[in-house]
């Protein structure tokens, strides 16, 4: 292990003392294909670890189940202030290639540490800061993709649905890989594997970002003066946006982390239902966010969130009702189908009341999803206390419809930005 590690240090500070001594080029638009493998390959690697984490402070670390709340509070909390200060920055005309190099090496810096000093202490400290700072990456990925599509003159909703899509599967594939390692392998072959996916990502990050790429006047409607004075403007549409998209996480997460124990427990479905599960969510999921732009020129982006929402609440009824492997994967599709459409548009709708601030608004964006993930897994436990798991299932409908309450009845609260395209 010790070898292993020196031999990624070295390569890890080599690479930085090229980049950093590195003459400095003239500005290259990246190729666009490129940005996506970049997604895909930063997705796929917090995706080989995030999901696994509480899995692996209960039986690879020995720690009370309590515990995992913890660690899960301090990355969340962490995320939301790394987020909230990278979109400052790119609206000011920041680096996005910086951010996103440091995010990388957060990324291995906290694998690093959890593979030499594997600890609790080592996790929620050093690993937890590390994988923070890597997960904004996230929020930088989507702020970069709408300024890259408006200096490119593409469509900016079908470029975003793409970026979201290349998102989806990374985790349709990564967090099955990890469980399936470690059956065969043990918990650590799964952070070993991280941190060379890492140096992948870090790879594809140097082909991707040749030159320094910063959000300019030209890469939007609003000059970088005219979103400073814009930052002391209330916006109200723009949270209103958020908060559906709060609510519409907060319904996902509740069944996300009740579905595993609902389906085995008391449904008594096998061992391999959830995983299956996820994987049919994630495929229909993934063909939904590619084929959702054509949706939203015919519908628009709030009538394409409203059809979120309402298949939301059938997916939480249908999937309480289940009783076969055949009834979970419809319910799978449904939910897949529903949460590809919000994936798709979710970022669209409230980048289009950024007006001019696409990295404030993807940061918003971002934290909701964070927030309502949170929040939601704070609440499974605490229902699943007092009822039970199909009971967790079926409140899962509620955020859903307050997110289709609250998209009907704002409607027009900022009619010029909802003109526009995404």
């Amino acid at each position: 292990m010790s070898d292993f590690c020196q031999l990624c240090h070295f390569y890890l500070f080599k690479t930085i003392r090229i980049l950093l001594l590195a003459p400095k080029q003239r500005p290259v638009m990246p190729n666009r294909y490129l940005i996506l493998t970049l997604m895909f390959f930063g997705m796929f690697s917090t995706a080989a670890t995030v999901p696994y984490m509480g899995y692996f402070i209960v039986e690879g670390l020995g720690k009370e189940p309590w515990m995992i709340s913890i660690y899960a509070v301090l990355v969340t909390s962490m995320i939301l202030v790394v987020n909230r200060f990278l979109g400052r920055r790119i609206d000011e005309g920041g680096d996005i290639r910086a951010y996103i190099f440091w995010a990388i090496i957060a990324y291995i810096v906290a694998l690093t540490a959890l593979l030499v000093f594997t600890s609790y202490w080592t996790l929620i400290s050093i690993y937890a800061a590390g994988i923070s700072v890597a997960s904004g990456s996230m929020s930088v990925m989507f702020s970069f993709a709408r300024i890259y599509a408006d200096a490119s003159h593409i469509d900016a909703i079908k470029f975003n649905a793409q970026i979201r899509a290349m998102a989806s599967l990374a985790w349709m594939i990564a967090p099955a890989g990890s469980f399936t390692m470690a059956g065969l392998w043990g918990h650590m072959i799964v952070f070993q594997v991280a941190l060379g996916l890492g140096f992948l990502w870090l790879l594809v990050w140097h082909l991707t970002l040749k030159s320094p790429f910063r959000r300019t006047s030209s890469h939007s409607g609003a000059s970088l003066n005219q979103t400073a004075s814009l930052r002391t403007d209330f916006n109200s549409a723009i949270w209103i946006a958020a908060a559906v998209c709060l609510f519409l996480s907060l319904g996902n997460s509740l069944v996300l982390s009740a579905s595993p124990l609902y389906l085995i427990k008391e449904i008594h479905l096998p061992a391999s239902a959830p995983g299956l599960s996820l994987t049919v969510k994630c495929f229909f999921e993934v063909i939904i966010i590619l084929g959702t732009p054509n949706l939203i020129k015919k519908i628009g982006l709030r009538n394409a969130l409203i059809v979120s929402s309402m298949l939301a609440v059938a997916s939480s009824i249908y999937l309480a009702q289940i009783k076969t492997m055949t009834e979970m994967f419809i319910a799978a599709a449904i939910e897949g189908t529903y949460f590809g459409i919000f994936a798709a548009v979710g970022v669209s709708f409230v980048q289009s009341f950024s007006k001019g601030r696409i990295g404030h608004a993807t940061s918003i964006f971002s934290n909701g999803l964070f927030m309502g993930s949170m929040i939601g897994g704070s609440m499974m436990g605490i229902l699943a206390n007092f009822t039970d798991f199909r009971t967790v299932i079926l409140c899962a409908s509620l955020p859903a419809i307050l997110a289709a309450i609250t998209l009907v009845f704002t409607r027009g609260s900022d009619s010029e930005a909802e003109k526009l395209p995404a």
